[in-house]
């Protein structure tokens, strides 16, 4: 495991406002979701056992609780069918939830975590944690860019969805709006490649720190990005 339109800072103001408590579905683990997931269906999707009567075709999110130092990773889909239950037979009521394609990289992060006993070992560098948010980003001393979406980060680098990406090894700046900052945070880095990843358009990058109070903000960043507050 949703691109493109903003819609996780929408589902941050949802939840808060208690305004997805029909459509918003919570699992309580990592370990809980790998054991829901089906392979029935041409994208990604589990099986949420529930009682609720949402109809087939109805927008969802699935809410995936990492640890009480990280905040919940969401994902998007819509129901594909609805199960009513039977007691007898021990038939559990619950909706099939198919996410949408471009959702594959965060279902393969959480897969990796229940496989690695809840500690990912990436071979990048630095490890990355899927992310979803708005961001703008333009080549080094240009007063024009484009806009995309951050879908991972890692103190060594990230991944950016663009419908227009930057071409390779062009430095760029991009500016991010972590939670709690009023104003964005430019960085620096470099396009170490360009081109997709599964079913995502964009680039990837290098984070490009020139001093030490560079690694501090990048640092920070990555910090905002996956730690509850």
């Amino acid at each position: 495991m949703p691109l493109g339109n903003g819609k996780s800072n929408e589902v941050d103001e949802a939840l808060l406002a208690g305004e997805l408590s029909d459509t918003h579905l919570v699992v309580r683990s990592p370990r809980e979701f790998a054991s829901l997931l089906q392979q029935d269906l041409a994208n990604p999707a589990i099986f949420y056992p529930t009682r609720k009567k949402l109809v087939p075709g109805t927008d969802v999110t699935v809410s995936v609780r990492l640890g009480r130092r990280q905040p919940p990773l969401v994902l998007y889909g819509k129901v594909a069918w609805r199960r009513s239950g039977k007691h007898l037979e021990k038939v559990r009521a619950g909706l099939g939830i198919e996410f949408l394609a471009d959702e594959q990289p965060k279902i393969e992060y959480l897969t990796d975590l229940v496989q690695a006993g809840g500690s990912v070992k990436s071979r990048r560098r630095h490890e990355r944690v899927p992310v979803d948010l708005p961001i703008s980003w333009r080549p080094l001393g240009a007063s024009e860019g484009g806009r995309g979406r951050l879908r991972d980060v890692g103190r060594g680098g990230a991944f950016v969805r663009t419908d227009h990406p930057a071409p390779g090894d062009e430095q760029v700046v991009i500016e991010i709006a972590p939670p709690g900052a009023e104003i964005p945070m430019a960085f620096a880095a470099r396009v170490a490649w360009s081109g997709r990843q599964g079913e995502a358009v964009g680039f990837g990058v290098e984070w490009r720190a020139r001093d030490a109070g560079g690694s501090r903000r990048i640092r920070e960043l990555v910090r905002r990005l996956t730690v509850a507050p």
